[in-house]
């Protein structure tokens, strides 16, 4: 990979490949050109040199005739994506595979989004609300319809460090709307949740990568500066004019019930919803993700960990509303049945989360339709959950 020196970029040149910050974050693509913003940001940041396997090329007429083109387009990459997915959901009638395989589209094309949305304010220091306030609304009736499709759909293996904060914002976001439809948010609620937890890591931007990309336990004064990034992120979002309810899960979602967290030691009845909600979101999410200082936990563990709210940091009411819109044996989790069988947990059932809905492994109805089955606590008990190494052993078998 080729480093290049900050104040010898010219202004207005274009990337031909990814630039990185620190070998890590994606600081531009080659369509977004290099401005004087960028420098005097890169400059603010102490950032010196960026690195790229491609070069640095000067603009020609042609690019500027496509950047004012560009300019004139939404950032939104998501034009009659959801409208395509439901019609496609029609066509597909009751196939459960092609159900997943449409979800999966979905959660990749929303993944682009918001790096899209995280690359724009990098590089431009600008949102388009209204823009990301419509991708969200689509987003809340999607999984509105096809919750147990998006639930099943876990971040990749061993995905770059550099993708840490788009991967964990669109994971948290879907749980949180989970929470939400649990709770009977209208859905101008649901849209302005989900628009806080899209957007309420945007204040990691602000810090240097390693702060959060790193193996080695953090120093004191590390850990006291990335406790700045609700703060960081709270001032972006006002000056970017969007609403005090979106700006209170941001700023909030780091307190605890006890007045224990950050940044001002607020109390339970004094944080916001949004903020409990993406709280308990956010750290579910964490726990079940892989990080570079450790490894990933099942969705089982994490939900008994939730369940202990241990130094009691998660509103209970929240942390039921968790439970009862995954699982006791989350969605997506695979376990092992008391008659022998391995399943995939893949439903809720409403009232009853200790038995919910399985699709056995391996195995098909006659007429080649998966084979799901309500779980009890008799004779189609779940006994345990399948730990890391099983489950990719058992993803293993499903693909061979």
């Amino acid at each position: 990979m080729n480093t290049y020196k900050v104040p010898e970029i010219k202004v207005d040149s274009r990337p031909t490949d990814i630039v990185f910050l620190d070998k890590s974050f994606i600081l531009l693509d080659p369509v977004v050109p290099f401005t004087q913003g960028l420098r005097k940001l890169l400059d603010k940041w102490n950032f010196s040199t960026v690195f790229s396997n491609g070069t640095f090329r000067t603009p020609t007429i042609e690019d500027e005739d496509e950047e004012e083109e560009e300019d004139e387009k939404p950032i939104s990459i998501l034009a009659n994506l959801i409208e395509n997915a439901n019609k496609a959901v029609e066509d597909s009638g009751d196939n459960e595979d092609e159900r997943l395989n449409i979800a999966k589209g979905v959660y990749d094309t929303y993944l682009k989004y918001i790096e899209a949305v995280y690359t724009r304010y990098a590089t431009h220091n600008t949102f388009d609300n209204d823009d990301i306030s419509s991708a969200m609304q689509d987003l809340v009736a999607y999984i509105k319809a096809n919750k147990k499709y998006m639930l099943r759909i876990t971040a990749p293996a061993n995905s770059s460090p550099k993708d840490y904060i788009v991967i964990h914002s669109m994971r948290s976001t879907i749980i949180a709307i989970t929470i939400g439809f649990e709770l009977r948010m209208t859905q101008g609620r649901l849209t302005e949740l989900a628009v806080a937890c899209l957007l309420h890591e945007i204040g990691m931007l602000r810090l240097p990568p390693q702060l959060y990309n790193t193996k080695k336990p953090l120093t004191l004064y590390e850990r006291t500066k990335i406790k700045t990034h609700p703060l960081i992120g709270y001032q972006i979002l006002q000056k970017a004019d969007f609403s005090n309810a979106v700006l209170g899960g941001v700023l909030q979602h780091h307190e605890t019930e006890t007045g224990t967290g950050y940044p001002q030691q607020l109390k339970g009845e004094n944080i916001s919803l949004y903020a409990k909600i993406i709280s308990v979101a956010c750290s579910f999410e964490a726990i079940t993700a892989e990080r570079e200082y450790r490894e990933a936990k099942t969705s089982y563990e994490a939900m008994i960990e939730m369940m202990r709210n241990e130094n009691k940091a998660f509103n209970p009411d929240i942390i039921m509303a968790l439970i009862h819109s995954m699982s006791l044996f989350p969605i997506g989790a695979y376990v092992y049945l008391i008659n022998g069988k391995i399943a995939q947990v893949v439903d809720v059932t409403p009232g009853a989360p200790r038995t919910p809905v399985v699709q056995l492994v391996k195995e098909r109805s006659e007429d080649g339709k998966p084979i799901k089955i309500q779980t009890n606590e008799k004779d189609l008990k779940i006994m345990r959950v399948l730990n890391s190494k099983e489950v990719t052993d058992i993803l293993g078998v499903m693909k061979s």
